[in-house]
């Protein structure tokens, strides 16, 4: 097994999760080759990517920055054919938002090993997702980190689970006055306290929608009912999460807050190799970017955090209203990002889109992009 190189896609290579998927591609130069990258417009670093790693393909949504990409060695392609590219073992889906729906159900049919984090995805349409790949025998392996802890968790463990505890930062305004909340600036929603991610699931983390999607996803993931999922602020983010089963006895995954762990996890799974330049743990010493040093638990504030509270309303609706929950989201986080409206305008105009939406029980792939299409054109306002 040791000796084995396994060839990866990239999709979304100029991400958050894409560079550091990158990293750990560095860190075992003879376990990893990268086959393929693709990325949605930053074509500059893109390029370096793809001078640095000489993939066999690359894409990019942007036609206009296609010129920039022309190697010799390197065909220009689309996303959907990258993941379907019988060369590749592994998928790493980390394109943002609804783009990486049609790329991960191609991968899915290809009968491709897909490392997922875009939450979207399985927000949107986990039902058609999830039988897509059961289906086709796929493993679908979550590389967030809170869903990639519980993964952890439930190894070995099959029917004896009461409930997952997801945990999360709280992000920068877990201690500000509701009233504070009406000023808030995007520069301080993107100050995240312990993690570096991009710029849309940094502003996710802020209002909490971030972990009302990471529910969503693991009671597809998992099959669990939304109401067997807690959420519970742990602003050390150290651990990352936990299952309690039938007995009493809970497990945790603990490590410094650091995306390259579960990263890692998922690409040599079921395997665990040493990489000496990920961070250890010090217990003597617990701490991360935070005065605090104890490990410490609070009850999440629903009404000074409404999305988390919208998130698990839409979970238990079902249908085409998570479609409608993740469309309205990644427009109304675009809007604050944009200047156009205050912070808690999001949460707002995320509700006021799901009260207008006339839901679908049992949608088709079809009806699930109608209801992101009607979602987005409903929050642009």
């Amino acid at each position: 097994m040791g000796n084995t190189v396994k060839r990866l896609a990239i999709l979304g290579s100029t991400g958050s999760i894409g560079r550091q998927t990158l990293d750990i591609a560095r860190a075992f130069p003879d376990r990893l080759r990268i086959i393929a990258l693709a990325a949605g417009s930053n074509a500059a670093l893109l390029s370096q990517q793809i001078d640095e790693f000489k993939p066999g393909m690359a894409s990019i949504e942007s036609e206009k920055d296609r010129r920039k990409l022309k190697r010799s060695h390197c065909k220009l392609t689309t996303a959907e054919e990258i993941a379907t590219h019988p060369d590749i073992d592994l998928v790493v889906m980390a394109i943002s938002g609804m783009a990486g729906l049609k790329p991960t159900l191609a991968a899915i049919r290809a009968k491709k090993k897909i490392a997922l984090a875009t939450k979207e995805v399985l927000v949107a349409a986990g039902a058609i997702v999830t039988a897509e790949a059961r289906k086709h025998r796929v493993r679908i392996m979550p590389i967030d980190s809170e869903p990639g802890a519980i993964w952890q968790c439930l190894q070995g463990e099959k029917n004896n689970v009461k409930r997952l505890i997801l945990t999360a930062s709280g992000g920068p305004f877990r201690k500000i006055s509701n009233e504070k909340m009406n000023r808030v600036t995007a520069e301080q929603a993107l100050a995240h306290p312990t993690w570096n991610m991009g710029p849309k699931v940094t502003i996710d983390s802020a209002t909490l929608m971030n972990k009302g999607f990471e529910a969503i996803e693991l009671s597809w993931l998992f099959d669990m009912p939304i109401d067997d999922i807690d959420v519970v602020i742990h602003p050390q983010s150290i651990i990352h999460s936990m299952v309690e089963f039938i007995d009493g006895s809970v497990k945790a995954q603990l490590s410094l807050p650091d995306m390259r762990f579960p990263i890692q996890y998922a690409i040599f799974h079921p395997e665990r190799v040493p990489n000496d330049t990920l961070p250890r743990l010090d217990f003597l010493n617990i701490k991360s970017g935070s005065a605090e040093n104890a490990l410490t638990f609070e009850k999440p504030d629903i009404e000074k955090f409404p999305c988390l509270g919208l998130a698990f309303e839409v979970s238990r609706r079902g249908g085409t209203y998570p479609a409608v929950l993740s469309a309205a989201d990644e427009v109304a986080v675009d809007r604050f990002l944009k200047g156009q409206i205050k912070f808690t305008d999001i949460a707002k105009i995320i509700a006021k889109a799901l009260d207008g939406h006339r839901g679908i029980s049992k949608p088709t792939l079809d009806d699930i992009l109608a209801a992101d299409a009607w979602a987005r054109k409903a929050a642009a306002g």
